[in-house]
């Protein structure tokens, strides 16, 4: 198969594409069926001639026919307020809602008499899509002062019931005895953490819903306000990836999933090291993918050896003067889960890659002497994505995928909008986009890698990434006339 990624509409502003990799980003992908809580459906093959193990914590196994040799280890739960492990504080970090308003929700039919002048408000979203960025579970709250305006946030209101109504959800005070070592705010000007919340989180129609605790906590800046939520508990126990024996953290820190056999959910094997430290992401030890599931309570967990097919993903320049390209790194993106490419197998030269249809979630492409940095074109919050999500790199296992760059560039400026008008002497802001429609993605960088930026960096897996000079777009703005007003590089980051 060939496949065309003609440059059409990418970022310059990678500022919107960096993905924040730690993203709690990231959630109902790699779902579970509820009745066999220790599978994952994928529409990747996983091998079917195989038998299941499913072991006890120390040996006892039963096999199920027609299943992939899977294994299962026992989990215990913890309080991540007396953890002393080397993730340290990242399991106390909780969700965050990284812009409040003064401003009602116009989804929510009711809120409480305020006693406040200046209540806070917010929408929280969990269990946030692997799929659709972005999208999810919205919770709405509110933060009151019982004393009155200035007396200092001590109400928190939370649509636990999910009905769109604060009237009928009891506010939470702030918290006596904050448990553990939890690090507080330093710089910020008042820093609250609220008493317990449960409620039952609500997965739609279709899915049983799921209890879920969780303890509020607002910072108040200087000019702004974030609220966090964060879960007290998370999973831990011994597993086996090959002939490796490492302790797995399942955690809800970056978001809450409430089950924890949802993409999103947090999964640390050894250290704090992972790049992309989640469910969704395939472990891959001594050359081998793994597929973990834990049950939804996090009890249990099944590690599977990805037994099936592998197929060909080439990059070609498209062009006779520049050198045919190879991946350097970066992740593919399923549906279901999320592939490290410097993981995969190479077989002369070409990447091998399971089976599957994917998207680039970021990838780092070398064209001759240029590196090209692709990444998910991610909606600004807020606002509607262009198109349904598409998965073009189809990976199969006797046709090799190749991806060109035959295409020109078109570039799109997100900012300043159509239309907007300006008075004289008035600041403007310019971020502009260069994105391909086919595949939905970015470009986040172009780099000249002859000219090397310092020493290579260590990422958090142990892997070195060198940086070049980045080639920066230069912008030009014209009046009317065609006369240019302004001209001058816009960085990629």
């Amino acid at each position: 198969m060939r496949a065309r990624a003609p440059f059409s509409r990418h970022s310059v502003t990678g500022g919107l594409v960096l993905l924040c990799l730690l993203l709690m980003v990231i959630t109902s992908g790699c779902k579970q069926k509820t009745e066999e809580p220790n599978r994952t459906e994928t529409t990747m093959e996983v091998g079917s001639e195989e038998k299941t193990e499913v072991v006890d914590s120390r040996g006892q196994t039963d096999e199920i026919a027609g299943e992939p040799a899977g294994t299962v280890f026992e989990m215990e739960e913890f309080s991540v307020f007396e953890y002393e492990g080397p993730l340290g504080a990242r399991l106390q970090m909780g969700q965050y809602v990284r812009e409040c308003s003064d401003q009602p929700n116009d989804k929510v039919t009711a809120y409480p008499a305020f006693k406040s002048d200046k209540p806070i408000y917010g929408t929280a979203t969990f269990d946030m899509s692997l799929v659709r960025y972005g999208t999810g579970i919205d919770y709405c709250f509110a933060i009151d002062e019982s004393g009155g305006t200035g007396t200092g946030y001590d109400r928190f209101y939370f649509d636990g019931n999910h009905d769109l109504d604060l009237t009928n959800d009891a506010a939470v005070a702030p918290m006596d005895n904050v448990p553990g070592q939890i690090n507080s705010n330093r710089r910020g000007s008042q820093d609250v953490f609220f008493e317990y919340l449960q409620f039952d989180l609500d997965y739609g129609p279709d899915e049983p819903s799921w209890p879920a605790k969780m303890m509020p906590r607002l910072v108040r800046y200087t000019g702004s306000d974030r609220v966090s939520f964060i879960v007290p508990t998370a999973r831990r126990g011994k597993i086996v990836l090959g002939s490796t024996e490492c302790e797995a953290v399942l955690s809800q820190a970056y978001g809450l999933t409430g089950r924890y056999d949802r993409p999103t959910t947090g999964l640390y094997l050894g250290d704090a090291r992972e790049s992309l430290p989640f469910l969704c992401s395939w472990p891959c030890v001594d050359g081998t993918f793994y597929i973990l599931s834990p049950t939804p309570a996090g009890d249990k967990i099944t590690v599977r050896r990805y037994t099936g097919p592998f197929g060909v993903f080439e990059v070609s320049a498209g062009r006779r003067d520049m050198e045919g390209g190879t991946v350097e790194l970066g992740w593919l993106q399923t549906r279901e889960g999320i592939i490290d490419v410097a993981k995969c197998p190479r077989e002369e030269g070409k990447l091998k890659v399971p089976v599957g249809d994917y998207r680039p979630f970021r990838l780092g492409v070398r064209l001759g002497q240029l590196r090209v940095g692709f990444a998910l074109n991610i909606p600004q919050p807020g606002e509607t994505p262009a198109k349904a999500p598409v998965f073009t790199i189809e990976i199969r296992e006797h046709h090799p995928f190749v991806l060109d760059f035959s295409g020109k560039p078109e570039v799109v400026f997100r900012s300043p909008a159509a239309g907007a008008r300006f008075k004289a002497g008035e600041e403007l802001k310019v971020e502009a986009l260069v994105y391909e429609p086919e595949m939905d993605v970015l470009i986040a960088g172009l780099e000249d890698t002859t000219r090397k930026l310092g020493n290579a960096i260590k990422l958090p897996d142990g892997a070195e990434y060198q940086r070049y000079q980045s080639l920066d777009p230069v912008v030009k703005i014209t009046n009317s006339s065609g006369e240019c007003v302004a001209e001058g590089k816009m960085p990629f980051g």
